[in-house]
């Protein structure tokens, strides 16, 4: 299942109550537009469990954000689950090669293999099994 966090919470409360006389009345300047991470910060109390520890990591977090600002720039509607899918899909290749990181590789010796009977490399002058290999 695809989560969409900028999906509108439907509330099944009761009504709203009417506007109070004290209320304050709108000027007729526009609010200011939230921002992705605005967004985000609000949605992260419905995400599951595991998907909340996972944003809580700074790094994973600033990662979908930066997916986000990609996908609006895009003109991708975040209302519409099946449009995110299409983007993803669509840069699927772009975002699994920005997620590799340094190729692991095997360690290797590069040295011989100290014998037990052999004289111990911290130049003691006893066997290796009586020095430094003692515990081993």
């Amino acid at each position: 299942m695809f989560w969409n966090i900028f999906k509108k919470k439907e509330t099944s409360g009761p009504p709203a109550a009417a506007p109070e006389q004290n209320a304050p009345v709108k000027t007729g300047k526009p609010e200011k537009k939230e921002t992705i991470e605005e967004r985000i910060e609000r949605e992260l109390l419905s995400l599951p469990g595991p998907m909340r520890r996972q944003m809580a990591n700074p790094a994973v977090k600033a990662k979908f954000v930066e997916i986000a600002k990609r996908m609006e720039r895009d003109g991708v509607d975040f209302k519409n689950a099946k449009a995110m899918k299409k983007w993803v899909k669509e840069h699927e290749a772009e975002l699994k090669q920005e997620n590799a990181g340094p190729k692991i590789e095997t360690v290797r010796k590069t040295g011989e293999d100290i014998g037990r009977n052999d004289p111990c490399p911290c130049g003691s002058g006893k066997k290796y099994k009586k020095c430094c290999g003692a515990g081993k």
